[in-house]
């Protein structure tokens, strides 16, 4: 596996530095092995690995993904294991992780808010130039507090995807490139909108292998679907609760956009990396099951 991964995830945003969060494996030296390699790397336990083909669950009986041959997955507590052995924070949102089974190195993380049925009928006045604005007065906030904290300031330099939304699948995507001291940061999220709230889609990957691993998560939300009685089509309008919120506003931070409260969806930026290559590598190579359990 060639590379390193050092993922940045917060309140359902990836960051992907440029050159620091990917590095090339270290060459063996001539008649070393691997597992002589792995002798003087951190000890890694094994993750719960399920492989593909399956139908594997997102959440408690609430959304389901269809896994192909080669890719896996990681159930809610496999995730949350994932996330803190790469140096990220959790908490109870996250649901569940698919990769590539053949280690190239991107994953994708969902996460689940329960904030009720989000209103998509402003989706035709998605303006990119304004939502950039909002995004970069709450990014000046947050800056302050990164300096309070001795973290590096983020700039946002503009949409690597503009946001865009598709009425037929309810899935709102978008892609932000930013910068700081340590390199070029993207993220790419897509939110799957459902009848009591949002799943995010995070996709963590390299700047580099970002356009092939977008292609492939496209792909794989194709295979995704809310269980019946949990679509954004069955909303009930009389009973069920609502955001309050359009996409726009889903864009820029949902509730914390309609309360002026955009610091606090960026101020939580933080960086975390593991040792090395080699401990990586045992990520992948966790304990697998065939099939993903409901």
């Amino acid at each position: 596996m060639k590379n390193l991964v050092r993922a940045l995830l917060v309140s359902g945003i990836a960051t992907f530095p440029a050159g620091s969060l990917w590095a090339q494996e270290p060459e063996l030296e001539p008649g070393a092995s691997e597992e002589a390699e792995g002798a003087s790397a951190p000890a890694a336990p094994g993750l719960p690995w399920q492989a593909g083909p399956a139908t594997a669950p997102v959440g408690s009986n609430l959304a389901e993904i269809e896994l192909p041959d080669g890719y896996v997955y990681l159930d809610r507590s496999g995730t949350v294991q994932l996330l803190k052995l790469t140096g990220n924070l959790t908490g109870e949102s996250e649901q569940a992780t698919v990769a590539k089974g053949d280690e190239s190195g991107w994953f994708v993380i969902f996460e689940w808010d329960a904030s009720g049925w989000v209103d998509d009928s402003d989706h035709d006045e998605l303006d990119a130039d304004g939502l950039l604005a909002s995004l970069r007065e709450g990014n000046e906030a947050a800056n302050e507090e990164r300096r309070t904290q001795g973290l590096p300031e983020m700039t946002l330099v503009g949409w690597r995807e503009p946001p865009h939304y598709d009425p037929a699948s309810n899935n709102l995507t978008w892609a932000i490139e930013a910068k700081s001291p340590d390199g070029v940061t993207v993220n790419r999220l897509t939110k799957l909108l459902g009848r009591r709230g949002v799943m995010t889609a995070t996709l963590v990957a390299s700047p580099e292998e970002l356009g092939a691993a977008q292609a492939e998560v496209d792909t794989l939300l194709a295979g995704y679907r809310f269980r019946p009685g949990s679509t954004y089509a069955e909303y009930l309008p009389d009973t069920d609760q609502a955001a309050g919120y359009g996409l726009g506003a889903l864009v820029v931070g949902g509730v914390l956009a309609k309360t002026g409260l955009l610091a606090k969806f960026w101020k939580l930026i933080v960086a975390g990396a593991v040792a090395s290559a080699g401990f990586v590598r045992r990520l992948f190579r966790g304990r697998q099951s065939d099939t993903p359990t409901a």
